[in-house]
């Protein structure tokens, strides 16, 4: 979804503990934007959605994204206020965010970050679930650090339910798969899954059902 030439990033600044949240905040760099317009910061919601945060944001010279506090672009603190965007959010769920410009070539990159991973390691395999839906109706397993096009075997279960099946690693030796864990008469559970190659065997699991805050 990324203009050509254009990568955003984030950096972590800071947690810190709010009721029954942590809260994650977050300062936002972009790469290939053009400098000389204002971009408008939005968030791309689980189910695909935008919601606009803020209109009038521009970069400074380190790339990174700042309130001018100068007519047309929106004020902070000070003068060229650097954007904390502050993030809370389950295990394993992802925060999207995106810049877009506000003239008319319409500049763009998008960015996303898991607060809180749910993610194991295995022999340099890493495996990783990602909610995709709010309650984990569908959860997305990442990995990496697979063999290329290395042969894998997957072996899941949920509440007893069991579930085997081949795959085969990306020449870069990802892996991606979308589950939709739910077992009937069941509302809520764990689900536990495994990838096999010859060199690794990463295993992870992961609750549905239910949404708790980290």
């Amino acid at each position: 979804m990324n203009s050509p030439g254009v990568e955003l990033s984030l950096k972590e600044t800071n947690r810190s503990r709010s009721g029954d949240r942590t809260l994650v905040t977050y300062s936002l760099y972009g790469v290939g934007l053009p400098p000389d317009t204002t971009y408008t910061l939005i968030q791309v919601q689980l189910d695909g959605t935008m919601a606009k945060v803020m209109e009038g944001v521009t970069l400074n010279s380190n790339g990174e994204a700042i309130c001018a506090g100068r007519e047309g672009t929106c004020k902070g603190d000070g003068p060229n206020d650097p954007i904390d965007l502050v993030a809370y959010a389950g295990k394993g769920e992802p925060k999207r965010f995106g810049l877009v410009s506000d003239d008319d070539a319409h500049a763009k990159g998008f960015v996303a970050v898991v607060p809180f991973p749910n993610a194991k390691t295995d022999k340099g395999c890493r495996l990783e679930s990602i909610i995709g839906s709010p309650n984990g109706e569908l959860t997305f397993i990442e990995g990496s650090g697979f063999e290329p096009n290395a042969e894998l075997t997957i072996d899941g279960e949920s509440c007893g339910e069991k579930h085997h099946d081949k795959s085969t690693a990306q020449a870069d030796g990802s892996y991606f798969s979308a589950l939709l864990p739910y077992v009937a008469g069941k509302k809520s559970g764990k689900t536990t899954i495994e990838v096999k190659s010859k060199n690794c065997d990463p295993k992870l699991t992961f609750e549905w059902g239910t949404y708790h805050l980290e």
